[in-house]
């Protein structure tokens, strides 16, 4: 009888650990799907959205596309006003008691592909198959990065309770408790004119470049319009004499240029020279550029259209000079090597009676903020330019020791096995905006890269699936 009892027991342990075995492997199996499916469908709705992105050039057609995948998808929403559309997907049966979580997506009309990734993000999520709690997604069209949309949300949209990740795209993946200020700044002066005197028009343009929001990585960004005023700059400096008939560039003031193009005027007997230096200009151009930047393209020709006018030469010299002296990268960096603050020169105009440049701060102490506005206010001045602030951000913090905070981190770490570190995000972001408008205690910002935003979303999901398990 002890013969039969040593050998069973053995037996009855060997089955239960194959059962175990069995539940787990199936278990990771469930995760492992809707962990792929997730990424699929995230996936998908990014080459569906970068097919679209035309649509997201104006509110307007925003909102017709946005609801026209609703409808498709049997996705409800709501719209407010012009800038605001809510969807929402109702909590499973097991997760009544939960509070509600929202994905916020702003989208910018004048930087449509900047917002590919978090749209696919909150979409993918919003339809996947997988029990959670209710979800909401605000969408808010704006332009130049004014948030201004975020004041037609209702309260009741928001709730008191609410958990809020707030997506953006990047170049850099972050989770964020703390975003910098912002300031946004016209820098202008009347423009003058006087008769051509030279006889040769040479064009300078670069294309291409990749725009989008400044970020701490600016230093290593192409822009068409420093580019171009530091070389027409050092021109000047040589006393290699021209004539700026035109200067245009960038299209906002918070987006980095994504084009500019000068057209000078210039003797002929000073061409071969000054077209071995843009030769020479060319060639460090793309030794400096053309690894990362493969689309980026630096150009100039002689155009056979002589433009009747041409820039005063008082002013066109202010104009460069100016431009030429304000940074326009990397401001301040801390004791640890972390960048503080940063400066854009994101636009300039010549197209019009006056002469036009618009530049945007951000910043993640006030005291870097105050003290780039004043150096931008003094070089203006004294190059005879006025100076008008368009836009205020301030600075946002939540506690990083907070209950939520410790909720993303376990969830994080659920996920990817790694311990999350929380990263400042030195552009602003809408959560300074949302968390002055509404009482919401527990919000996040979470920037995504290309490579990052299927893991983002698997993040989320975590979070949102919490501690029941997926059978």
């Amino acid at each position: 009888m002890k013969k039969k009892l040593y050998f069973i027991f053995p037996l009855i342990i060997l089955i239960i650990a194959l059962i175990a075995a069995g539940v787990y492997l199936y278990i990771k199996k469930a995760d492992d799907n809707w962990q792929s499916k997730l990424s699929k469908k995230i996936e998908s709705y990014q080459e569906v959205i970068e097919d679209s992105s035309s649509s997201f050039e104006s509110v307007e057609t925003a909102n017709d596309w946005l609801i026209s995948w609703a409808k498709s998808k049997d996705v409800s929403y709501t719209k407010y006003g012009k800038n605001v559309l809510v969807m929402a997907r109702k909590s499973s049966e097991d997760y009544k008691s939960e509070p509600t979580t929202i994905l916020f997506c702003n989208y910018d009309t004048n930087n449509p592909s900047g917002s590919v990734n978090n749209i696919a993000l909150a979409m993918a999520i919003l339809k996947s198959n997988i029990d959670f709690g209710e979800l909401k997604v605000i969408f808010v069209g704006d332009k130049d990065r004014e948030f201004r949309g975020i004041h037609s949300i209702p309260s009741e949209e928001i709730g008191d309770n609410s958990s809020i990740f707030v997506l953006a795209s990047g170049n850099k993946q972050m989770y964020s408790l703390m975003t910098g200020g912002e300031k946004a700044y016209d820098i202008s002066k009347e423009i003058s004119y006087e008769d051509r005197k030279k006889d040769v028009a040479i064009k300078i343009s670069i294309t291409g470049a990749p725009g989008g929001v400044p970020d701490t990585k600016i230093s290593n960004y192409p822009n068409g319009v420093v580019t171009i005023a530091s070389f027409l700059a050092k021109m000047q400096s040589d006393a290699i004499n021209f004539e700026l008939a035109s200067f245009t560039g960038g299209n906002s003031s918070s987006l980095y240029p994504s084009s500019a193009e000068a057209i000078i005027v210039v003797n002929k007997d000073d061409v071969d020279r000054i077209t071995a230096k843009l030769e020479s200009l060319k060639e460090n151009f793309v030794e400096k550029y053309s690894d990362d930047f493969e689309e980026t393209v630096l150009n100039y020709e002689e155009v056979s259209q002589l433009p009747e006018k041409v820039i005063e030469k008082s002013d066109s010299s202010k104009l460069l000079s100016l431009i030429y002296t304000m940074i326009d990268g990397i401001y301040y960096k801390d004791e640890e090597g972390e960048v503080v603050s940063i400066s854009s020169i994101n636009m300039v105009n010549t197209g019009s009676e006056k002469m036009e440049i618009k530049m945007n701060i951000s910043g993640l102490s006030s005291a870097k903020l105050g003290e780039m506005e004043q150096n931008i206010s003094t070089l203006a001045g004294l190059s005879e330019f006025n100076i008008k602030n368009t836009k205020t951000i301030p600075i946002w913090s939540k506690s990083n020791v907070s209950d939520f905070a410790k909720d993303i981190k376990e969830y994080y770490k659920r996920y990817t096995s790694d311990e999350l570190e929380f990263v400042n995000s030195v552009p602003s972001q809408p959560t300074s905006v949302l968390s002055s408008s509404f009482k919401i205690p527990n919000i996040i910002g979470i920037t995504s890269t290309d490579d990052s935003v299927t893991d983002d979303g698997c993040v989320i999901m975590t979070y949102l699936i919490g501690d029941k398990k997926i059978l």
